[in-house]
């Protein structure tokens, strides 16, 4: 049994879902969200730059990038700007869509108020931190792996968050580009490329097209005996 402040009590109570229709409830503080159609390759927030206004992800998916380097993804249920909760505070990252998408734009001002309005409004932010912090050391540890091994647990972790699967195969969006894959595996195109080809050789990738289809059991395969 999970205690009050175990982690899916929390996670269950103050998750991105929570926060959701704390934004939309209109009791306590009322804020007036907008519901935006964003495009694809439209950069919401910029890096460096004051930004005022939280978006909640309706449908979506966005790339957070450091400089260049691509550092997470995120879709449906996020918020886009809690890295930065002050006003007037720089964004740390540039979030940009990689597919149509709708959003619930709020100001910066407005949601906090409506957060800390309430008692445990401190713990969204917390807990909202202690998820983004997760997603991140765990892409991180993804990155020491092996090259092959490593590219081939990052396109199962884009399948699993933003794509679908069955019992055969892993189904990557078809935004999910080469460019895009190389780029959060940390490595070079023409490097992914070749690789490609070789897990096509193996049956692990079904085509080199896109969308991008991994063999499940290939892939488990691979892993009980790979070295490199």
């Amino acid at each position: 049994m999970d205690s009050l402040y175990g982690k899916n009590t929390i996670k269950n109570l103050f998750g991105n879902e929570k926060l959701a229709d704390l934004i939309l409830d209109h009791h306590n503080v009322k804020i007036k969200p907008q519901v935006m159609n964003v495009p694809r390759k439209k950069i919401v927030i910029e890096e460096n730059t004051v930004h005022e206004f939280f978006y909640f992800i309706k449908e979506g998916i966005f790339i957070l990038k450091k400089g260049n380097q691509i550092v997470d993804l995120i879709g449906p249920t996020s918020v886009i700007g809690l890295y930065d909760l002050f006003v007037g505070e720089k964004a740390s990252l540039s979030v940009i869509s990689l597919t149509p998408a709708v959003l619930v734009k709020i100001g910066k001002e407005e949601l906090l108020a409506k957060i800390f309005s309430i008692q445990e409004g401190a713990i969204f932010h917390i807990n909202y931190m202690h998820s983004a912090l997760n997603s991140l050391i765990s892409h991180r540890n993804l990155l020491g792996l092996p090259l092959k091994k490593r590219l081939l647990k990052v396109m199962e972790k884009l399948a699993i968050n933003f794509g679908s699967e069955d019992q055969e195969y892993y189904y990557l969006p078809k935004e999910m580009t080469t460019r895009i894959v190389a780029n959060y595996c940390n490595c070079n195109v023409n490097t992914i490329t070749k690789i490609f080809k070789e897990f096509v050789a193996m049956e692990c990738l079904l085509s080199t097209n896109k969308p991008y289809i991994l063999n499940r059991k290939k892939i488990e395969n691979y892993y009980s005996v790979c070295k490199d």
